[in-house]
């Protein structure tokens, strides 16, 4: 099906001078408001006329089930209205009913895979989510109506959000090598009936494929570890999500999500970095804590061959070992020399994560995979996630905040699978082609 269609304006400037500024604000205003809503309009009603036309010719349509002696008519045309990012386009569509059966068909909804009584376009709701992902719902609306000419009102944007499917993070094919696991917390909206105060708590789950790229498992919030542990189980079906499992110190994590896992890997940079609070509670003097810190640091900073696992000697690769059993021992040392100078604490934290420090080492010596020894990733994506969940707002729910951190860590740790799945939505398949063909003036 191809047509051409022209676009008619008048311009009506001032013979002196005008403002090329207002020139430009009214030509866009103009053609927001009424040009593009006007030619969407009359593409679609031209193309409806022909689907109707075509379907009583035809009888039976391609995916309509209807009776066997089907034979269409053409009815009325009823009003529909559509809010797109170039306005709000106002048509009107056929219905057609069959003369057999009375089965009532309206072919544009039927072609353009409309819902029954859907009030705007998926490119629209895409417009929305990606605004909203990077500041408050209040500034996006209102950016959305100067820079973009998309009025769309704040409680309307936050419900488009909230009932978005692209948020639905699905299990990655095959085995992850390794599983990062996080929380943060954020300002929740309190609700005194159910006992809610305002600290809701945010924990997110993903993971490191071969090929060294972030896949999302997902976000939950007002759930503990062994809840989520729960539902990764179910989706995987009881099989192993990762071979290691890379986190920090956080407590009851670990121990929840090493059922996901074959072996449990704790953060050096976190290992380092929380030994200085143990310490303090301990009443350590300050030059103590960094003595300290940095003793731990020189100990657990083992790096692995740069070379690939194959060519690597045997020579190294027992020398390796041989400085995983050293470090093991200096620990237990350290440990002791915490334990004789009173700080209980601090000797109990680096005993309790001590078997879990070099597990990254042994992973590489039996699958030559490197695994990463801390969560910087992690770090960085849950940076993005506090600047948005408590920098830009508050008094989210717990659905709100794990929805907005889902759309998040989609965007950020697979973005081509984010592209994909709007291109899937939008149908953008290349079936239609508009070339603009140039201005003239007509009658000056």
């Amino acid at each position: 099906m191809q047509t051409t269609v022209a676009l008619s304006l008048q311009a009506i400037l001032a013979e002196d001078q005008f403002s090329l500024d207002e020139l430009v604000i009214v030509l866009r205003k103009v053609l927001h408001e009424e040009g593009m809503p006007g030619l969407l309009r009359l593409i679609l009603e031209m193309a409806d006329e022909l689907w109707a036309i075509r379907a009583c010719r035809e009888g039976k349509l391609p995916g309509v089930p209807c009776c066997e002696k089907a034979k269409w008519e053409i009815k009325d045309r009823v009003a529909r209205q559509l809010r797109t990012s170039g306005g709000v386009v106002q048509f009107n569509w056929r219905r057609l009913v069959c003369k057999t059966c009375r089965k009532q068909l309206v072919p544009m909804r039927q072609w353009l895979n409309l819902e029954r009584w859907q009030s705007k376009t998926s490119e629209l709701e895409r417009v929305v989510v990606e605004t909203v992902a990077e500041q408050s719902y209040r500034r996006s609306t209102n950016h959305l109506e100067i820079i973009g000419v998309i009025p769309v009102p704040k409680s309307t944007a936050h419900r488009w959000v909230g009932q978005s499917d692209c948020a639905q993070v699905d299990l990655p094919s095959g085995q992850l090598s390794t599983l990062m696991a996080d929380g943060t917390g954020f300002k929740r909206r309190p609700d005194q009936q159910n006992n809610y105060s305002n600290k809701g708590d945010l924990r997110v789950v993903i993971g490191i494929d071969a090929q060294g790229k972030a896949q999302p498992l997902g976000s939950w919030s007002g759930k503990h570890w062994e809840e989520i542990t729960a539902e990764l189980e179910a989706k995987a079906s009881g099989k192993k999500l990762a071979d290691q499992l890379s986190c920090d110190g956080e407590p009851g994590l670990a121990e929840r999500l090493a059922r996901l896992v074959n072996s449990v890997q704790r953060c050096h940079w976190h290992m380092v970095h929380d030994l200085d609070r143990a310490m303090w509670l301990d009443k350590a003097p300050r030059a103590q804590r960094r003595e300290d810190q940095q003793k731990l640091a020189g100990i657990i900073g083992i790096e692995l061959p740069a070379d690939d696992f194959q060519e690597v000697k045997a020579q190294d690769k027992q020398e390796l070992q041989e400085r995983v059993r050293t470090a093991d021992q200096q620990l237990s040392d350290l440990v002791s020399s915490l334990s004789r100078k009173g700080y209980d604490q601090a000797a109990s934290y680096i005993a309790y994560a001590q078997k879990r420090l070099f597990n990254y080492v042994d992973f590489w010596m039996q699958t030559g995979i490197a695994s990463p020894r801390t969560t910087s990733y992690l770090e960085r994506l849950m940076r993005e996630l506090g600047r948005r969940l408590k920098k830009i707002a508050f008094g989210w729910s717990d659905g709100g905040a794990a929805k907005m951190a889902q759309i998040l860590i989609r965007r950020i740790c697979s973005p081509e699978q984010w592209a994909e799945y709007w291109k899937a939505k939008l149908r953008l398949t290349g079936t239609v082609l508009v070339q603009f063909r140039g201005v003239k003036i007509v009658n000056p």
